[in-house]
């Protein structure tokens, strides 16, 4: 698989867990739905915020800021760019590569998911939350499917620990569950 058809595998995937608006729009503005106002990250669009999308415009990676505006190609050149570039998951083979994109533009603390998974794996770094060349060296050397498994448990570990931390958060668990579970599935390692 070349890594064109890897990126358009992975976006695929996490578009359709954060695919459309979260929002409706009123008079030009964003207002959040109802079913989404425990929703920290505020109004998104594609599962791009709002402060991701305004950074996207200041680097030029985007024409506008304006998240009712934003479209599904610019939210796949955001993701390309400050993601998949960013952390060459291209590198890494299928599904490892689908299991980093969607847990690093999930997660805040994503390093921390892969330096605890590549452990589970039998390597050796340190789980200080800095995505660096050791962790995707690690990761470059841990058998995929056994990868792709151990990232689909520290998720579900740290969403745990999301509602743990703040219980307002406990609406989103089970859609969360489904993710890392449907993730599971398409890395071919079912839960």
């Amino acid at each position: 698989m070349d890594a064109q058809e890897k990126f358009d595998r992975s976006i695929a995937f996490y578009l359709k867990w954060e695919g459309g608006r979260n929002f409706s729009i009123v008079d030009g503005k964003p207002v959040i739905k109802s079913n989404a106002k425990a929703d920290l990250g505020g109004a998104t669009a594609y599962g791009v915020t709002l402060a991701t999308l305004k950074t996207a415009f200041k680097n030029g990676i985007v024409s506008h800021d304006d998240i009712c505006r934003l479209t599904v190609n610019e939210a796949k050149l955001i993701y390309r760019k400050n993601y998949w570039d960013k952390y060459s998951w291209e590198q890494l083979t299928w599904p490892v590569c689908l299991c980093c994109l969607d847990c690093c533009i999930n997660h805040g603390g994503f390093a921390s998911i892969l330096q605890r998974a590549v452990i589970d794996c039998g390597q050796s770094v340190v789980v200080d939350g800095k995505f660096g060349p050791k962790t995707f060296a690690a990761l470059k050397v841990c058998e995929p499917t056994r990868l792709a498994r151990a990232i689909y448990e520290q998720r579900k570990v740290y969403y745990e620990k999301i509602v743990a931390r703040n219980s307002t958060q406990k609406v989103h668990l089970k859609g969360w569950l489904r993710r890392a579970d449907d993730m599971a599935q398409a890395a071919g390692v079912k839960p």
